[in-house]
């Protein structure tokens, strides 16, 4: 008999840019908040973060997380049947490069049974996170995280395999096999599609240097101050006049 799936209740906040997950009204961490914290910086980046300055280098990361976040957003609207425009919407040619090398990679791997964007939690580990892309890819069911960057790191790797537990919890299914995806790359192709192998208990172990951070346990959620929508220091008519 088949298993009955319940899958839990995850609310995704946005704030300040970060994204937060409440499970069944408990906070669980991100997965890129953990390894944001406690996954060991790739020897590239640590050299990079040297030759710059603490202020450009936040300047910089800013920037491509802002051109990550715009073209992960086209991606998902195109695997949902939108349609995008290259001329009013995504102009710049950097931008064109990467849509036109996902499109290739869409176009050779013709992957079905499309689910983007999945907010998925582990109840057992208790994490939480959204993978860009569920599918199946000649028949296997594959997991798929997009990159935009200049390379793919150990943290990457990682991220997938945290992805996959949680996929795997949630659904009672087993995942085949775990791409990531880099588009807009030098290859012939244009992109780089990297297949990860590793094992969970590799992310397990950053998840326990992340909680040794916070003595033990998972960090409260961050409070959230609460601004009005519109502000403006323009006096009432008459107010002060005599003032």
């Amino acid at each position: 008999m088949k298993k009955q799936i319940i899958l839990p209740d995850i609310v995704k906040q946005e704030i300040d840019d970060n994204h937060f997950y409440f499970v069944n009204g408990n906070f669980f961490p991100g997965v890129t908040t953990i390894l944001d914290e406690a996954a060991p910086t790739a020897y590239s980046l640590k050299k990079w973060l040297l030759n710059n300055t603490q202020e450009s280098a936040d300047d910089i990361l800013a920037e491509t997380s802002a051109f990550g976040t715009k073209l992960h957003d086209a991606y998902e609207q195109l695997l949902r049947g939108k349609e995008l425009s290259l001329t009013t919407e995504y102009k710049t040619p950097k931008e064109k490069k990467h849509i036109a090398s996902f499109y290739e990679w869409y176009r050779i791997f013709n992957p079905t049974a499309l689910q983007p964007e999945q907010v998925v939690a582990s109840l057992k580990y208790k994490y939480a996170g959204t993978l860009d892309l569920a599918c199946r890819i000649n028949g296997r069911l594959s997991i798929i995280d997009f990159k935009t960057g200049s390379g793919i790191y150990y943290s990457h790797h990682l991220q997938v395999l945290a992805y996959k537990r949680a996929y795997e919890e949630m659904y009672h299914v087993r995942v085949k096999d775990l791409y990531i995806l880099r588009t807009g790359t030098k290859h012939k192709s244009g992109y780089e599609f990297k297949k990860i192998e590793g094992k969970f208990s590799s992310f397990k172990n950053v998840y326990r240097t992340y909680l040794d951070l916070h003595e033990g346990k998972i960090p409260d959620p961050p409070l959230v101050n609460s601004y009005p929508d519109v502000i403006s220091l323009q006096l009432e008519k008459g107010k002060n006049e005599n003032a």
